[in-house]
């Protein structure tokens, strides 16, 4: 499936409208591509706060932090491709391509720094990759909630192993919203049926959520996984932020 970027619809709670806004990235898949984010575009930052979601979720994670914003903060919440708001680009995305669409975003957006990176679930890797490869603009680093690496015989959580099986995944991930609703449900304290709502409501379909079931697909949980040497590069670079605030 391919569908274009668009706005929320009106009324999602706590999500205050002037906040969304379409960036096109013309280079991107040299097509362009483009994103939905939450910007609160502060006139005067002294620093920017990068909030990068995970899954699946979208950026309406971050409205608590777009509604009370540290003294001039500029903050910026994305949607990755695929995912919340964000055009449906009918192509997979591994985790080397999500650090470059991050990227590329921030160029467009004139993102240069001081930035403090926010990050929860898959956006943390996601995330570390962007601040290596940025660290001069880098003023620390936020994560929740997360993982890059573990020993070798520390098996990954039951539910991920679980979820990311084949004769599973697509139904629970794609077929139906078992996972999004489960993985709102799971959240202490539970959240109101409307705030519920509003993180439902990007994944109202089954084509909407494709790229649900590939993140979850996309953890290298096998050494020859595609995504394997991207993460270990990631893990390997924070030998490089061991200073960055955190």
């Amino acid at each position: 499936m391919t569908a274009p970027a668009t706005l929320p619809p009106p009324g999602l709670a706590g999500l205050e409208p002037s906040w969304s806004h379409l960036v096109t990235v013309p280079g991107l898949d040299e097509t362009g591509r483009t994103f939905h984010v939450l910007d609160n575009r502060e006139p005067s930052p002294e620093i920017t706060l990068l909030c990068v979601h995970g899954n699946p979720s979208w950026s309406y994670l971050w409205r608590d932090i777009l509604a009370n914003p540290p003294s001039r903060a500029r903050v910026i919440a994305i949607d990755h491709l695929d995912m919340g708001y964000s055009e449906r680009t009918g192509t997979t995305r591994r985790l080397e391509q999500r650090i470059d669409d991050l990227r590329a975003l921030t160029d467009q957006l004139g993102v240069d720094g001081p930035v403090v990176t926010v990050a929860h679930d898959w956006g943390g890797p996601i995330s570390l990759g962007w601040a290596h490869r940025h660290r001069s603009r880098l003023a620390g680093i936020v994560l929740a909630n997360t993982a890059v690496h573990q020993p070798p015989d520390a098996a990954a959580p039951t539910i991920i192993r679980i979820a990311r099986s084949a004769p599973l995944l697509n139904t629970i991930a794609v077929s139906t919203s078992a996972f999004v609703r489960g993985a709102v449900d799971m959240s202490r304290n539970r959240p109101s049926p409307d705030v519920r709502d509003a993180y439902l409501a990007p994944y109202d379909t089954a084509e909407r959520r494709k790229a649900v079931s590939e993140f979850v697909a996309d953890i290298p949980l096998e050494p020859d996984h595609p995504s394997a040497a991207a993460l270990d590069q990631v893990a390997a670079g924070l030998e490089d932020l061991r200073d960055v605030p955190t």
